[in-house]
């Protein structure tokens, strides 16, 4: 098993240590600002509220690039597997994060109006991406840079590799009466349809895509909300995982918890070998991660230590009721 690398759309990661270089420094500041921006103004104020599909929560995809066109993630009961054509490769790293993003905000608010019976069913699908890739980027917080070292090319790699892309989840369930019992949804295709703007430049009219029915369903059934904000700033996957599972796992603790290291790599982690220095890697990007995180969230009670992460109870970082604002 091949050991996580940070993949392109990476390279702004928060640095090494706790030295006071001027990019890190620089960083720091910017994360102040932002965290002074979010405790004067709640998500739902900024209208800045978007949602993660639960499942997508619980079993992240790839932190970089894999050599193999298959990935599986268990996590506890549930079991996550996503599968790309060969030739075009599975997503990896923080774009497609992002994507997933954007795509179950829509369609949970699409799902909204199809409820109040402003849209049909095959409407609550179709989401546009707008006529230009730059500001559709930019919706996400990206700067949209041509050139063989520019983000555009990446971008547009990794929405390729998401929209082409096919997941299953499995639930396994103890009952006392049968046993165990699967309940399995998939395989999903995540796009049915698609028309994206060329890749030379941007098009006159709207790029859209259709999910497929079975993947709409996934990420609108249940949902939980985030800050984008947050999103936007942070750079790297791991920092964007900790983040959306931190705010979730805090929304239903209810007394204080240690998870352990080994627990924390399988649903953060698993791209690092199981071996001492694979273990001692994730660490330490962990805790990395974590740092970036309570910059832009303080009051997240949370503590590495020698055995895992104390986790106290505090406010999720954005309330689940506000789903009801939608």
């Amino acid at each position: 098993m091949e050991q996580e690398q940070t993949s392109a759309d990476d390279d702004e990661t928060i640095a090494s240590g706790f030295g006071l270089s001027s990019p890190k420094l620089k960083r720091e500041e910017r994360a102040i600002e932002q965290m002074l921006a979010i405790e004067n103004q709640t998500a739902q104020e900024a209208g800045e509220i978007g949602f993660l599909a639960k499942s997508l929560l619980q079993a992240n995809l790839p932190h970089s690039k894999r050599s193999e066109s298959s990935w599986t993630r268990i996590n506890g009961n549930l079991t996550f597997h996503i599968t790309s054509p060969a030739a075009i490769g599975l997503p990896y790293g923080r774009y497609p994060r992002l994507l997933l993003v954007w795509i179950t905000t829509e369609a949970v608010r699409n799902a909204a109006k199809l409820a109040r019976g402003q849209i049909t069913n095959s409407e609550a699908r179709l989401l546009s991406l707008g006529v230009s890739l730059k500001r559709f980027m930019g919706d996400l917080g990206l700067r949209a840079t041509g050139g063989e070292s520019g983000s555009i090319y990446p971008f547009r790699d990794q929405m390729d590799r998401l929209f082409n892309a096919t997941v299953t989840v499995s639930v396994t369930k103890n009952q006392r009466e049968t046993g165990s019992v699967v309940m399995s949804l998939g395989p999903l295709r995540v796009v049915d349809r698609l028309e994206l703007w060329p890749k030379t430049f941007d098009s006159t009219k709207d790029s859209y895509i259709e999910l497929s029915s079975g993947f709409y369903e996934l990420v609108t059934s249940k949902a939980v909300p985030i800050d984008k904000r947050i999103m936007r700033h942070l750079k790297s996957s791991m920092a964007f995982d900790v983040y959306c599972w931190a705010t979730y796992r805090v929304s239903y603790l209810s007394r204080w918890t240690v998870i352990s290291w080994s627990d924390l790599k399988g649903q953060i982690g698993a791209s690092y070998p199981d071996t001492t220095q694979g273990r001692n890697d994730f660490q330490k990007n962990f805790r990395k991660a974590l740092y970036a995180v309570q910059l832009l969230w303080p009051q997240l009670k949370a503590t590495p230590t020698k055995k895992g992460l104390t986790l106290k109870p505090c406010a999720p970082q954005v309330p689940r009721r506000t789903s009801e604002a939608i």
